[in-house]
């Protein structure tokens, strides 16, 4: 064999074992690539954030004082009681935010849920805070004939609005909110509820799910 050959068949080779070498990083750099891309999908399933579930919305309401006569009077108190499931294993974090009650449509009162977390998994009571200004409603036009028919109406509306954690990282909000429907029986002491909740993740959803309730006390 010649020189010229012996160099041909060397430069082959050497050619050939750099693309072999070649090949094998491209083969180990896709191996890590994919054994990366399942692990980050695995800690997505495991970790991601999933929104809060409302699980029950008791309503509380006594009626303090009430009469017509001499002049229209009226003092209740009204407990509107979130209870809320947490799926995700991060934590969800809100903080404080007001909602509104109103009698026909006129605010009355508000309700003002605290700062608070809900961990991982976990299934909280959120009790918010709620006044209503009974003179307000006693001074309502639609008062008068409420108060003979036996029923006064409001509407309740608790927000709980906060960030669920991802591997205490990254925040992704989500918010809750719960509307409840109260229809008070004042010759009776007794009340009736409807609440409809709803709960929307990331920002600027428009979707959400949501869930109705009803309860006599």
């Amino acid at each position: 064999m010649s020189d010229k050959e012996k160099k041909g068949s060397s430069g082959k080779g050497s050619y050939y074992s750099r693309w072999r070498a070649h090949h094998a990083a491209c083969c180990i750099a896709l191996c890590v690539v994919v054994i990366l891309g399942a692990l980050a999908l695995a800690f997505y399933f495991r970790y991601r954030p999933r929104p809060p579930r409302v699980v029950a919305t008791p309503v509380d309401v006594g009626i303090d004082e009430f009469s017509l006569l001499p002049h229209p009077t009226l003092k209740v108190s009204v407990g509107v009681h979130v209870v809320v499931r947490n799926p995700s294993q991060s934590p969800y974090r809100y903080g404080a935010a007001l909602g509104a009650v109103t009698y026909h449509g006129a605010p009355v009162g508000e309700t003002l849920v605290p700062a608070g977390e809900i961990g991982g998994r976990a299934t909280a009571r959120v009790e918010p805070a709620t006044v209503v200004d009974g003179a307000k409603v006693a001074e309502n036009p639609h008062f008068a004939s409420d108060a003979v028919a036996g029923v006064l109406p409001f509407v309740a509306v608790v927000r709980v609005v906060g960030k669920a954690l991802v591997l205490r990282a990254f925040e992704v909000p989500v918010a809750v909110e719960v509307v409840c429907f109260v229809r008070m029986y004042v010759f009776h002491g007794e009340s009736s509820s409807r609440c409809v909740s709803t709960v929307r993740a990331g920002r600027g959803a428009s979707s959400g799910s949501g869930s109705g309730s009803g309860a006599r006390a």
